[in-house]
């Protein structure tokens, strides 16, 4: 995955997150986190872009986009791990808790948080897999990325669902771990 800097086409990967319109360093730390992890190349594609066929496939969805939305939304019963509004936390049906991001006094993020799902592909269960990773910011996106292949972390389940955190330190994030993970139905 190469991109110029001065060409944000190819830097349109999985839909909008911001006004701006460009997926944030984030997604593309988990993109390619992802790509290492599978050990081949995948296809990228803007969240709007998918057909009805390519639902049906297998899909690994990176950040906060209208797809993931759709997915999460579909999941809703399976899963006891999900967004907050507006991605300003991962909360935690169980147990009621609200994993917020936090910050230090300037206001830079210090603990950041994503979510990690593997379940039966809601437009097709019977046939193919999704794959959703995201974070309340950034730092979570990737670091959920990151704990993907954790299978220990993850209980070894098939299908799953995690809750990641991970420090935030100049500009990076570090010491990731999983927080609670479950196997889902």
């Amino acid at each position: 995955m190469v991109a110029a800097s001065h060409d944000s086409r190819p830097l349109m990967v999985f839909g909008l997150r911001f006004p701006g319109g460009m997926v944030d360093e984030g997604d593309l730390l988990a993109a390619v986190e992802l790509q290492a992890q599978l050990g081949s190349a995948v296809r990228l594609v803007e969240a709007g872009a998918v057909t009805d066929n390519e639902l049906c496939d297998d899909l690994i969805l990176i950040g906060g986009n209208s797809l993931t939305g759709k997915v999460l939304e579909r999941l809703d019963g399976v899963l006891s791990l999900g967004f907050a509004e507006q991605g300003s936390a991962v909360y935690d049906r169980k147990s009621g808790f609200a994993a917020s991001p936090r910050f230090d006094d300037a206001g830079e993020p210090r603990v950041d948080y994503g979510l990690v799902v593997r379940a039966a592909n809601p437009f097709a269960p019977e046939t193919s897999e999704v794959v959703v990773v995201a974070g309340c910011g950034s730092y979570g996106t990737a670091a959920a990325a990151e704990a993907f292949d954790q299978a220990e972390a993850l209980g070894g389940y098939r299908h799953f669902e995690a809750l990641v955190e991970t420090t935030v330190f100049r500009g990076s994030h570090r010491d990731t771990f999983v927080r609670e993970a479950r196997g889902i139905a």
